[in-house]
């Protein structure tokens, strides 16, 4: 009984370090990152910048500079673009 309660913990080790390592390769440090991110999750669902642009009423220049540089667009745009395209933003203190 206690080889298996051993197995159990180490699967469940296994798995949790695998659900950091998946966390931290989410994280971003850079703001560039961030829209690279969110242009590639647009890219894996197969959104072209028309759809975008009108799912979100953000103008197609205006998704190109945040895919390039978040900093040159307004957070709250950031944060219409995200949610449209399934990603959440949450900050830890």
């Amino acid at each position: 009984m206690s080889e298996l309660l051993n197995d159990v913990k180490k699967t469940l080790l296994l798995q949790a370090q695998e659900s950091d390592l998946l966390l931290n390769e989410k994280i971003v440090s850079e703001t560039i990152h961030l829209g690279q991110q969110l242009n590639q999750r647009r890219k894996d669902l197969d959104i072209d910048l028309p759809t975008l642009e009108l799912q979100t009423g953000v103008s197609a220049s205006t998704l190109k500079r945040l895919f390039k540089d978040p900093d040159q667009v307004k957070f709250g745009t950031v944060l219409r673009v995200a949610d449209a395209l399934g990603v959440k933003l949450c900050a830890a203190v």
